[in-house]
């Protein structure tokens, strides 16, 4: 984390989360936003677990942005689904903005309404006062004709403060969205000026692998995967080892993970391995190994310990 020291400096700053049905973009976003790799893309739902905090410094425009990422509402299935709604919807509750992004290129769908429908009803009975931003996402994908009438339908929801198109990938509308938002955030004093993301490096570490482990295994076992980071430390050489080990449910899952000869628990490495290094400038040693933890999904001290403990 890199802070630069003020004194008696006022600026705009406040916290705004992204929420959304799961796949819409939220970590594709932040990670613009932020110009830095803070959470995990994979075109698979669900793949962001936790909250995750990264900041945008407008130094321009006087402003600090503190954005969450949270994990996809949807119907949890599990004890660890239910801890992924949990958190998304406790950072509703502490942000001055939040962000409730739809995928444009899928059109408005049944789990967006009910995503709207509950953020109504988070600010109803919480007696919140917050602002909320309708983004339509992935604008790149559709024709302009389709825009408008989506725009219309959302703003007679009578949510929203704002409805900003915007496509994350292509950086399209994302610094109207950024002069948009300052527009609504208070003016503070502050002694402190964070300028780069405020994640714990383990976190940063899990949620590459995690990444990498979407991104190269299909079917349905990435979602039975846990990862957990037990030690990072930079040796007398340089480089940097970090132990972390792959959970899975079953036995099957296992050799999947692993691959024929090692070749899939090779390759996932390899790519985790080379961005660490990308990010930190260091060499790295990453040791990997998986384990069969039989429905730790629906163990929730497990989950909690991997996921949502600080």
């Amino acid at each position: 984390m890199t802070v630069t020291n003020k004194s008696d400096l006022k600026i705009k700053t406040g916290y705004i989360s992204c929420v959304g049905r799961p796949n819409v973009g939220k970590s594709t976003l932040i990670n613009k936003l932020t110009g830095t790799k803070i959470s995990a893309v994979s075109p698979k739902p669900q793949t962001t677990r936790r909250n995750v905090i990264g900041v945008k410094f407008e130094e321009d425009l006087r402003a600090q942005l503190i954005f969450i990422d949270t994990p996809g509402i949807h119907k949890p299935k599990n004890e660890f689904g239910e801890e992924m709604v949990k958190q998304a919807i406790e950072s509703i509750k502490y942000s001055n903005i939040v962000y409730h992004l739809i995928d444009s290129s899928e059109g408005i769908v049944g789990e967006d309404i009910d995503v709207a429908e509950n953020l109504r009803s988070i600010i109803s009975e919480n007696k919140l006062s917050i602002s909320i931003f309708c983004l339509l996402t992935k604008i790149d994908l559709i024709k302009k004709e389709k825009l408008l009438p989506m725009m219309e339908e959302v703003g007679k929801w009578n949510l929203y403060q704002e409805v900003i198109p915007i496509s994350a990938l292509k950086g399209i509308g994302l610094d109207d969205l950024i002069k948009t938002t300052i527009k609504y955030l208070k003016e503070e004093e502050i002694s402190e000026v964070i300028t780069s993301p405020v994640q714990p490096f383990k976190l940063i570490v899990q949620e590459i692998i995690m990444e990498k482990i979407y991104n190269q295994i299909h079917m349905e076992v990435p979602y039975c995967t846990a990862v957990d980071i037990e030690e990072i430390t930079e040796r007398e050489n340089g480089v940097l080892y970090i132990k972390g080990t792959i959970y899975v449910e079953k036995p099957n899952q296992k050799k999947i993970v692993i691959g024929k000869d090692g070749a899939k628990i090779k390759q996932i490495g390899t790519l985790a391995r080379e961005e660490l290094e990308l990010i930190t400038g260091k060499k790295v040693f990453l040791d990997l190994w998986v384990k069969v933890k039989e429905d730790w999904r629906k163990n929730i001290h497990f989950v909690k310990k991997i996921y949502f403990l600080k």
